[in-house]
Formats: structure tokens, C-alpha cells, sequence
């Protein structure tokens, strides 16, 4: 048999047929054109994406500058200097002076006192009355319930009392000391910062 023979009895077989299809189906499958517009929603996709990032991010930047605003305000905070409280003065008559000559002379004050009035008022400033002068400073007091313990405890144990004034005045001067140095290292820390 020849060789064209041969060919054709082998194309002619039941097997080679369904070869034929096979392959006619795998090169259709192969040459499938991609659907119309898959690109393009691909790609409008991708500049959604940016364009979102891109919306997110002055998000970013308003968070960071809220944070370094909250930061800014700390810092000043910690950094203002503080209004130190005054401090109480008690105010008790003088055993010299009786109470009622006290309330006469205050009473005459507000007799000779007379309404004001104010062409230019930028601000009510509070000028505390004056005291009173004493004779001497503290004015004398009867002794307290405490200062009464405290004298009767001198009488019966003068060297242990010595002992705990000691004790005591030397604790207060370590505390005296550990907030001078304290202070004189805030200072410090806030000199450097400036």
C-alpha cells in the first residue's frame, strides 16, 4: 500500500474523525476574542481605586493634623507657668481693740463714702479693705486644745520632746531641700526646651 493510501484509509477511521473535531474545537476555543469591554471596566476600576486612595488620604493628612494640634496644646499646657495661690491670712480682732470699736469705725467709713462715678470703667479692681494695725503680730490667742497637749507633753518629757522637735525639723529640711531641687530642675528642663 502506498502512503496515500494509507493516509486516507487512516483520515477515513472513526477514531481520526473524532480527532478532527477535537482539534477543530481547541483552535475555535483558542481564538475566543475576549468579551467587549472587560478592558475598560477593568481599567475604569483601577482609576476608582486611585481616585478613592486619593479621597482617603486628606482623611490621613486632617487626622496627623489633629494629632499635632492635640500635641501643640499639651505643650502649653505643661509649659505655661501656673497662678500660685495666695496665701490665707486669718483675720482675728486685736484683744487690744473690742469688737464693737471695730464695728463703729466701719461704720463710720461707710458713712463718709460716696457714690462715685466712673467716666471710664475698663475694669472693676477689687482693692481689699486694710486691716486694722496691731500692736503685735500674731495677735496673742488663747492656746489651742493641741497647744495645750503639746505644752503639757514638754513639762513631763522635755528630752523627748527635744528629740521628736529635732527629728522633725530635720525631716522638714530635707523635704525643703528635695523641692528646691525639684523646682530647680523643672526649671531647668524648661529652659532647655526653649
Amino acid at each position: 500500500m502506498s502512503h496515500m493510501q494509507q493516509q486516507n484509509d487512516h483520515e477515513n477511521s472513526p477514531g481520526d474523525e473524532l480527532d478532527r473535531l477535537l482539534d477543530a474545537a481547541l483552535k475555535q476555543y483558542a481564538a475566543v476574542q475576549p468579551r467587549e469591554g472587560l478592558e475598560g471596566r477593568i481599567l475604569a476600576r483601577m482609576r476608582s481605586e486611585t481616585a478613592e486612595r486619593a479621597g482617603h488620604a486628606w482623611w490621613r493628612w486632617l487626622r496627623a493634623a489633629a494629632a499635632v494640634g492635640a500635641f501643640a496644646v499639651v505643650i502649653a499646657m505643661t509649659l505655661r507657668p501656673h497662678a500660685r495661690p495666695q496665701p490665707m491670712v486669718a483675720q482675728h480682732p486685736s484683744v487690744a481693740q473690742p469688737a464693737a470699736k471695730l464695728a463703729a469705725s466701719s461704720q463710720q467709713r461707710k458713712a463718709v463714702q460716696r457714690p462715685t462715678r466712673r467716666v471710664h470703667a475698663v475694669a472693676d479692681i477689687q482693692v481689699p479693705k486694710a486691716l486694722p494695725k496691731l500692736d503685735q503680730f500674731p495677735s496673742p490667742q488663747p492656746l489651742s486644745e493641741q497647744e495645750k497637749l503639746l505644752a503639757s507633753y514638754v513639762a513631763v518629757y522635755p528630752k523627748q520632746a527635744a528629740l521628736l522637735a529635732k527629728l522633725r525639723t530635720e525631716e522638714l529640711e530635707r523635704e525643703r531641700i528635695e523641692e528646691q531641687s525639684k523646682s530647680a530642675s523643672k526649671d531647668a528642663e524648661n529652659s532647655d526646651q526653649e
